[in-house]
């Protein structure tokens, strides 16, 4: 059956390479047709509080752009004038620093704003972040405070989907320069290079081309999506390729294409399904980035496959003449020694085996883990996180979260307010409910007041303000004011500026023109003031406090505002950076057990049918998942946390991919082990021989990792990298040294536990009986 597949492949080679090259070229436009989300918490379950909230926040609020401007070596008078001038730019509403002349700063300490001679300018915007009014208004926030030592925190113009891009193209180029290097090491003819890139460009194309069929895909997927594929990928090619060259030496190219496709399809798509069992894995988490990243690098393995069988033959065959002249001298050394050399140790290495993974069960099982990006230690940092950092080290933190809460009454919104604030370690609480007003802060919004304290607040005329306050009554049909006296009708503050603006626009006051300015100003602050803070069915509450993003304080303290939201409300949301990382970590122990459930099972039942044995994927998984808890253990030994994502996303990948590395070594012994009858020289010949397949792809994928965990400034791709580079050495490690001597140990159980064994000694046993049953007829 694969000789006839093979067959028409290399036959129809031609209309193949041009299907594969106007499939890229469709692929080239359709990629710009997919969007890409920057934001993790989008991926967050729909049943988690965070995501429902975050839902609901965006349906009914308006969010105007904000900004942390610190400058520092600068005198106080000097900050001042500064804040001024910002104060003046289009498109800033307010500059929140110390003004020793401002009566709202009296109760206020200076050192929150002004200390050590550096300046903390809180900045509001009149519109929303995306806005041109707020995007010019930044750039001119930025020239103001140029010419002073100063940092900016804001996320305005804030790209981080621009840099990532950016280091991706240089991270792109190294890993193609380690693969070319890598592969002129183990390549037996420098045009093989030449086609392994052509193979893998076209698979690359393919599988950004259709990654619109999603919808949208992560940053995360986007960015490490490419390089993975060629990582997890390209020992595809390797196999291939190394097949036709075997070949190539009985037959004429053609017919050893064939035979080469023929043998290497179902190895490959044997090869390539523990591979896939990772991506299905990751699939299965709760927090939903799993599935984004795991059915886009699904899709790229079986992209890659479809190339490396339908596209390279047309290659091989189109440049059969200068592989054979660009045949160069094999620099793979011979590793028979390194076998036989750790035979020799294999009483210290087994034990060794034993005591680290145990290690490694027990603590990996301690390691920390964050939860938050922004936690996350880089050795490369954006200009954002940089500004963060340097504000808290001067001014302390400032973490944001959000209450929402049913629009009911505005007593009980007051009462929440003023339950929240007592919190410890709340700075601020703002809701609608308790903006001050007045020149002593002494009322808020939302307080009813007559016609005198009202014209005391605002300085107007109190006859004045009577006729409006019985135009109010008339308009809204509350006689019962003009039954009792004028002067003890009580009306909300910010529902009376609402009719009295109405009434300016409806040419239905005639009040001088600085009191119709004066309205309009108040009105202005509180139409803002409501877009962010209040809609139709929904209020908003906004909470600083100088708690850390994540940690046992800081989601015990989300537990207790969350407990009395719901005293006031039966329906409330807190949201933020804080509440996400806490839904997040109450997810993860789940997603980790699952997957690795899923993984291990998934890719024991593929080695079982792989190998007909029962004992193999024991063996090889125990070395793998040994590599992995390793691996995690790591963190804990030096002292650091490990981000939750680099923890699911790798432990899926590093068993999914480097188990192949377990299954060449198992396959080349077994083979071998039916040849030679010297056990010792069955494994020195199997390393020997799984070595240039193992130290390619593996060096090509860790190299792949630590590339990316080094150069991109991006904390979250970063520590991908990083981790996984350090797994896939640890696997190279655990299985050319660990796996030869449980192979070699455990040979006698591995030989009574093959299916294979017991169906040929039924068998045996069936024509004995057979035969001595015919003789005793006889």
């Amino acid at each position: 059956m694969f000789e006839k597949i093979a067959s028409f492949i290399v036959n129809k080679r031609k209309a193949f390479l041009v299907f594969f090259i106007l499939a890229a070229v469709f692929g080239v436009f359709s990629s710009s047709w997919v969007k890409v989300s920057d934001k993790l918490s989008d991926y967050l379950p729909q049943t988690s509080e965070t995501k429902q909230g975050l839902d609901i926040m965006d349906e009914n609020f308006t969010t105007f752009g904000t900004a942390k401007v610190m400058i520092y070596n600068v005198d106080y008078d000097r900050a001042l004038e500064v804040s001024k001038e910002i104060k003046d730019i289009k498109g800033v509403s307010k500059v929140d620093f110390y003004d020793k002349s401002d009566k709202d700063y009296e109760n206020k300490d200076i050192e929150d704003y002004y200390k050590n001679f550096s300046a903390l300018y809180t900045i509001s915007f009149d519109d929303i972040e995306s806005s041109k009014l707020v995007q010019d208004a930044i750039v001119k926030v930025r020239d103001t405070v140029s010419p002073y030592d100063n940092v900016v925190y804001t996320t305005i113009d804030k790209d981080d989907a621009k840099a990532l891009n950016k280091d991706m193209k240089v991270i792109f180029v190294l890993v193609i320069i380690i693969i070319i290097a890598v592969l002129l090491f183990t390549s037996q003819t420098y045009m093989e290079i030449l086609i392994f890139m052509l193979t893998f460009g076209i698979a690359i194309v393919l599988n950004i081309g259709t990654n619109f069929i999603f919808g949208r895909i992560s940053f995360v997927t986007k960015a490490v999506g490419v390089v993975l594929q060629l990582a997890l990928a390209i020992d595809y090619a390797i196999i291939l390729f190394h097949r036709f060259m075997e070949e190539r030496k009985d037959y004429k190219p053609k017919h050893a294409l064939i035979k080469a496709l023929a043998k290497a399809i179902p190895e490959i798509s044997s090869s390539s399904l523990t591979t896939m069992a990772g991506m299905v894995a990751l699939m299965t988490m709760q927090f939903q980035i799993g599935m984004d990243l795991g059915r886009v690098l699904l899709k790229s393995i079986i992209f890659s496959m479809l190339a490396v069988f339908a596209f390279m033959p047309a290659l091989i065959m189109m440049f059969e003449k200068q592989i054979e002249k660009s045949m160069h001298k094999n620099f793979v050394p011979n590793i028979e020694a390194f076998g036989s050399g750790i035979l020799k140790l294999k009483r210290i290495i087994l034990p060794l085996f034993i005591v680290i993974t145990v290690g490694g069960v027990i603590l990996s099982s301690k390691t920390g883990y964050i939860f938050d990006v922004n936690s996350i230690e880089s050795d490369k940092k954006t200009e954002y996180l940089e500004a963060k950092e340097k504000i808290e080290e001067q001014f302390g933190r400032n973490n944001i979260l959000a209450i929402v809460i049913p629009k009911e009454d505005y007593l009980r919104e007051a009462a929440l307010l003023k339950e929240v604030s007592n919190i410890q370690g709340v700075k601020s609480v703002t809701g609608l409910a308790n903006i001050e007003v007045g020149n002593n802060g002494e009322y808020v919004l939302t307080d009813s007041l007559n016609p005198r304290e009202l014209a005391e607040v605002a300085d107007v005329d109190v006859d004045l303000v009577k006729s409006a306050y019985r135009f109010y009554a008339l308009k809204n049909e509350q006689y019962g004011a003009f039954m009792k006296s004028i002067d003890s009708y009580k009306i909300p503050i910010i529902n009376m500026v609402d009719f009295l603006y109405e009434q300016i626009e409806e040419g239905g006051l005639d009040i001088d023109e600085d009191t119709i300015s004066d309205i309009e100003d108040i009105h202005k602050s509180i139409t803002d003031a409501r877009k962010q803070l209040e809609s139709e069915k929904y209020s908003r509450i906004i909470l600083i406090w100088d708690k850390p993003l994540e940690g046992k304080d800081t989601f015990t303290g989300i537990d207790n505002v969350r407990e009395i939201a719901k005293k006031y409300y039966d329906e409330a949301y807190v949201v933020g950076d804080s509440s996400s990382d806490y839904d997040i970590s109450k997810s993860f122990g789940g997603d980790n057990l699952r997957i690795s459930i899923v993984t291990a099972l998934l890719v024991g039942v593929i080695l079982l049918f792989t190998f007909q044995n029962a004992a193999l994927p024991f063996i090889l998984v125990l070395t793998i998942q040994g590599s992995i808890w390793i691996n995690f253990s790591l963190p804990y030994i030096t002292g650091e946390n490990m981000f939750f994502l680099s923890y699911l996303i790798v432990s899926s990948i590093q068993m999914g991919a480097t188990i192949d590395y377990a299954i060449v070594i198992t396959s080349r012994y077994l083979a071998l082990r039916e040849e030679i009858s010297d056990r010792k020289n069955v494994i020195s010949r199997t390393l020997n021989e799984a070595f240039p397949t193992i130290v390619t792809s593996g060096s090509i994928m860790a190299a792949s990792g630590f590339v990316i965990g080094n150069i991109t400034s991006n904390p979250t791709i970063a520590s991908l990298g990083k981790t996984l580079g350090k797994g896939v050495v640890i696997s190279m490690i655990m299985v050319m040294v660990v796996l030869p001597i449980l192979l070699y140990t455990f040979d006698f159980i591995i030989d009574k536990t093959s299916f294979s064994r017991k169906i040929n000694e039924e068998e045996n046993k069936r024509e004995d009986e057979e035969e001595n049953s015919i003789i005793t007829e006889s």
